[in-house]
């Protein structure tokens, strides 16, 4: 038995870097996280720095996907201090929350509002000195990647922890 978020997997999160023009269609949203790795204190890690995002219900209280269809967002950065990235993508409105998150709390998670039609920023992920996961939400860092689109801080909720689908396979 695989333990996974989507492991077959049709994603309907699409990376489309930052050089996107335009805003997103009415019925869609565009994403921007940051993922940095704090300088040089940190030594190199054997493993890629990621963060899952996952489109996440409300009212199940869980993600909204299964092993077959499931929305993640899934930034990852090499291992090294001083790294910093910003990734962008297209995705369906919803609410998307942390599904994992070195440091953070067992029970507790946070989930992004991404409405339709806007450009919202989840802030940006850093791994710190001590291993654990930092979150900057200050706007102004991408604000001024973009002009003349208007880029909005996503709103927040504390929610529990999503569980990732339980897969059965050979």
């Amino acid at each position: 038995m695989a333990i996974c978020s989507g492991c077959l997997g049709l994603n309907d999160v699409k990376p489309i870097g930052l050089a996107f023009k335009g805003m997103p269609p009415a019925d869609r949203a565009y994403v921007i996280v940051g993922l940095s790795v704090e300088p040089p204190q940190l030594k190199r890690l054997d493993y890629m720095f990621s963060i899952s995002v996952a489109e996440y219900s409300v009212e199940r209280q869980d993600i909204t996907g299964n092993c077959w269809r499931y929305n993640l967002i899934y930034p990852s950065v090499p291992p090294f201090g001083g790294t910093r990235e910003y990734f962008a993508y297209d995705v369906k409105p919803g609410y998307y929350a942390v599904v994992d998150m070195l440091g953070a709390s067992e029970k507790q998670s946070l989930a992004f509002e991404v409405p339709a039609g806007r450009i919202v920023y989840l802030g940006e992920f850093t791994l710190t000195s001590s291993h654990g996961i930092s979150l900057n939400r200050d706007l102004s860092v991408v604000r001024g990647n973009f002009p003349g689109r208007e880029v909005f801080l996503a709103d927040t909720r504390e929610v529990l922890r999503p569980h990732g689908a339980v897969c059965v396979g050979p």
